[in-house]
């Protein structure tokens, strides 16, 4: 066997080796650095109030992430009303936590009749404009004392609707962030 043969094939292959050691490094510092900027709402208490035939359903919403929320939204299947919050920072100086009373009376489409699908939705955007959706199952439950549904809402499974950018993509959004920023 020829020894420059030997050699050769033995140098590609430990600079192959080397390239992918590199290049998987730098696809996870990229990918480390796009999570690091991207919002993370969270119901993370609810608390549900009972008067009457009204039920008064309190989230404290909140961004666990590190990256700023915008443009959010907070709507419940069956309720004709939604919640709005122009920016949602994480945790920090402009950290703030949002209680959304959600009244649901005796007129409600939530608890007058059964419906297929119900949630409890939030949207959100982060800086690049990429769209989050946070979609929290709710179950109706007949009361047989009223004839109502009451709402329950499971907040240990929520189903998340997240961007998944190529590394093309995501190379290119962080680029845009300046230093400031």
């Amino acid at each position: 066997m020829d020894w420059s043969l030997l050699i050769g094939l033995l140098t590609f292959i430990i600079c192959t080796g080397a390239g992918i050691y590199f290049w998987r490094g730098f696809v996870d510092r990229l990918r480390n650095d796009f999570r690091a900027e991207q919002p993370a709402l969270r119901i993370t208490n609810l608390s549900a109030f009972h008067a009457g035939d009204v039920i008064t359903l309190t989230p404290d919403l909140e961004n666990v992430g590190q990256g700023v929320a915008y443009d959010c939204l907070l709507q419940l299947s069956g309720w004709e009303g939604s919640f709005s919050v122009k920016a949602l920072y994480p945790h920090g100086p402009r950290y703030h936590k949002h209680s959304i009373p959600i009244v649901l009376g005796s007129a409600v489409p939530i608890r007058v009749k059964p419906l297929s699908r119900c949630y409890l939705r939030l949207a959100c955007r982060d800086r690049w404009e990429q769209p989050y959706e946070y979609w929290y199952p709710v179950t109706q439950v007949e009361n047989l004392n009223t004839r109502l549904y009451d709402v329950h809402i499971n907040l240990a499974q929520p189903e998340l609707t997240e961007p998944n950018p190529s590394l093309w993509k995501i190379w290119k959004l962080l680029r845009k962030i300046s230093a400031h920023d």
